[in-house]
């Protein structure tokens, strides 16, 4: 048993070495790149073979290049999928707050379903003396490595979107005092970003920076309108732009926009505190209720047993 663990864990070793150092050998010399350009040029004669038949005339060479159209569109219509591709998963760490490339976390996808693959199956080899469900402990493990950093994306959003969510009034009420004590949009930006921490704020440093780059306002504010996707932050952002297209005060906007975001945070709360008895019906039948029924019935149920049983009806 010892044996076979060696081995798993060997096997984890080659893996890693590979998925981490392979890439590197398949990068080559941009000299050999060249040379290998050079090579694909094929010069055609002008002239024809004059023995050949119609079909090697005509009919081939309309074939060949059709299907070298075919490929060519093939091979755009995957490239415009992988492009979406990538689009949308950099868009989804966006979204999660994940300052990283597309390109390391699939590496970093890749990486954990491989080593947990391995892991599991060699956990899996050494239950094989133990139980005969050992192939369970493989599959779901597997399938759960592939699956984990999906699924930790999504509760990242998902997070980051409900800090977003939550630190919004403060941060407006903050933005509001800044500019009626006589700071500018992006001066009230700054010090807020001194003054809090969070998601929010740093969504709104990207913000100060994009606009000290030469961004105009209404661009930056919609990009993360459009990068955190928040439907409260969604509405502020339109609101802002507004404000700033119609010449309106943006403090005025501040205020009503927190006023009206503390309403809509009270009414969810009671939203959800009106659910609550509806939710507990589920847990109060299923767990509570059989409990009491055993407490009441129980003693009557003895006694009427240990009646008939003295009447020798059993």
């Amino acid at each position: 048993m010892v044996a076979v663990l060696v081995i798993a864990y060997a096997l984890l070793i080659l893996v890693l070495s590979i998925a981490i150092f392979g890439k590197k050998g398949k990068e080559e010399d941009n000299n050999l790149k060249r040379m290998k350009s050079i090579g694909k040029e094929v010069v055609t004669a002008e002239y024809k073979n004059i023995e050949s038949s119609f079909y090697d005339r005509n009919i081939k060479p309309l074939v060949k290049k059709l299907s070298n159209l075919d490929a060519q569109g093939n091979k755009q219509t995957k490239s415009a999928r992988k492009r979406q591709e990538t689009e949308k998963l950099a868009l989804q760490l966006r979204k999660a707050g994940i300052h990283m490339s597309t390109g390391s976390f699939t590496y970093l996808k890749t990486a954990v379903a491989v080593v947990g693959t391995i892991v599991f199956t060699g956990i899996g080899v050494l239950l094989m003396d133990v139980t005969n469900y050992f192939w369970f402990v493989i599959i779901i493990g597997s399938v759960f490595s592939v699956l984990a950093p999906t699924l930790i994306l999504k509760q990242k959003i998902k997070g980051h979107q409900n800090a977003i969510r939550a630190q919004l009034p403060d941060t407006l009420d903050l933005l509001s005092v800044c500019m009626e004590a006589g700071l500018s949009f992006d001066a009230s930006l700054l010090k807020v970003s001194e003054r809090m921490e969070g998601p929010l704020i740093d969504e709104l440093v990207t913000v100060f920076k994009q606009i000290q780059l030469g961004k105009s306002r209404n661009d930056a504010l919609k990009a993360l309108s459009d990068s955190t996707d928040v439907d409260e932050l969604k509405t502020f952002v339109s609101a802002v732009i507004q404000a700033n297209t119609l010449g309106i005060p943006i403090t005025n906007v501040l205020a009503a926009q927190s006023e009206q975001l503390r309403v809509a945070k009270r009414e969810e709360i009671r939203e959800k505190a009106a659910k609550v008895p509806t939710k507990m019906t589920i847990p109060t039948v299923l767990l509570i209720l059989p409990a009491i029924i055993c407490i009441i019935m129980g003693p009557v149920i003895i006694q009427v047993m240990d009646q008939f049983g003295g009447g020798g009806m059993f």
